[in-house]
């Protein structure tokens, strides 16, 4: 009897946290749905009305887009906070370009409080085929690091020379 009863409890556990996490798989793909709709020009006052999956979509030139919510790579030194799981919430829309990798984190509000207020960029990362990673500050940053030419490589090709005729 006693072997019965904690199989049933191990079984009502397992069963529970499941159902956690894909409440959890559920409402973080509403999150991300949220914040890909999210019109540009709300973050960068520079950018065209477009939602922000399509701005990534076209800066990404058809490169896949890996899109997640974290906690804003953000660990912070309050106990209390932590405690009580007032993590900062982002989502994250990672691509890489022309072997350029970028990484656009967007705020949306808690953990604790689930989104809340409006998006905010909270980072742009794009690190280059080189290695050198730079951190930029608004959103419309990356178009002017993923089109920039590569140094040392012309812009155009050279004008052939050719025999001069006589």
């Amino acid at each position: 009897m006693w072997r019965t009863t904690l199989a049933f409890l191990f079984l009502l556990l397992a069963g529970c946290r499941w159902t956690q996490a894909q409440d959890a798989k559920k409402k973080n793909q509403a999150v991300i749905q949220r914040t890909k709709s999210v019109l540009a020009s709300s973050l960068d006052i520079n950018l065209p009305k477009v939602s922000l999956e399509f701005f990534l979509k076209y800066e990404a030139g058809g490169a896949p887009i890996d899109w997640e919510v974290n906690d804003c790579g953000e660990q912070t030194s309050n106990q209390q906070t932590e405690r009580e799981g007032y993590h900062p919430m982002c989502v994250e829309a990672d691509f890489e370009k022309d072997r350029t990798a970028v990484a656009v984190l967007v705020s949306v509000g808690t953990f604790q409080t689930s989104p809340s207020g409006p998006p905010a960029v909270f980072g742009v990362t794009v690190n280059g085929p080189s290695g050198r990673v730079h951190s930029l500050r608004r959103l419309g940053d990356p178009p002017r690091e993923l089109h920039r030419p590569t140094r040392g490589m012309p812009r155009d090709l050279p004008i052939p020379t050719t025999a001069s005729s006589e």
